[in-house]
């Protein structure tokens, strides 16, 4: 039994020193479950791939029940789902903008500062913010405002009072179409921005 203890926490260790300047990612509970199950693996038998489950499901559930808190507070203002990382919240361009501008339009700023005032709520939020176009045009042109939509996304929520420096914009262009570019409602969805959110362990508040 001490040396089960052992591999244990010598494993627990490993797995909470994996990435680099204490920024860690979680999807939650499931991902620890993942590492536990591996864990179980080592230990050998049926029985202990089951107990490396539980074991390995607490090391994220703290921060995927926050997440998961998060998820359905935003999903009252733009499409949210969970992905292995953390959230993706999406925001069509024509909600936050005319057609070939970077200007947020007067409704868009009232919509990022409801979620400013949601994100304020958990520090630990790592953001990055993705503006996507449609096909039509240069490639060069579309890069460049996608570019600058997403700043002008990033700049609205630092005013409504997050953290610049927990957030970093790309301009995607036309990469990663989500649906058809050769129809009208298809360009459509693919003019948007992708807020993605991750999570630093080391900004998180302690769990109670």
């Amino acid at each position: 039994m001490k040396k089960i203890l052992i591999v244990l926490s010598a494993m627990v260790l490993l797995l909470t020193s994996c990435a680099s300047d204490n920024k860690r990612t979680y999807a939650g509970a499931g991902i620890g479950a993942v590492a536990g199950g591996a864990l179980g693996a080592v230990l050998g038998k049926g029985k202990g791939a089951a107990i490396g489950a539980v074991i390995g499901g607490s090391l994220g559930g703290y921060l995927g029940h926050r997440m998961d808190k998060q998820a359905k507070e935003l999903e009252a203002i733009a499409e949210t789902k969970r992905t292995e990382q953390g959230l993706v919240t999406k925001l069509k361009s024509d909600i936050l903008f005319d057609s070939g501008k970077s200007d947020l339009k007067g409704g868009a700023k009232e919509n990022l500062g409801q979620m400013a005032a949601i994100m304020k709520k958990y520090p630990e939020n790592v953001l990055t913010i993705k503006g996507y176009t449609d096909n039509t045009g240069k490639v060069e042109l579309n890069d460049a405002l996608s570019a600058k939509r997403a700043s002008a996304v990033r700049e609205q929520l630092v005013a409504a009072g997050l953290t610049n420096t927990a957030i970093t914009t790309k301009g995607m262009g036309p990469a990663n179409p989500i649906a058809d570019n050769t129809k009208a409602d298809g360009r459509k969805q693919n003019r948007r921005v992708e807020i993605e959110i991750t999570v630093d362990e080391s900004k998180a508040p302690k769990e109670k």
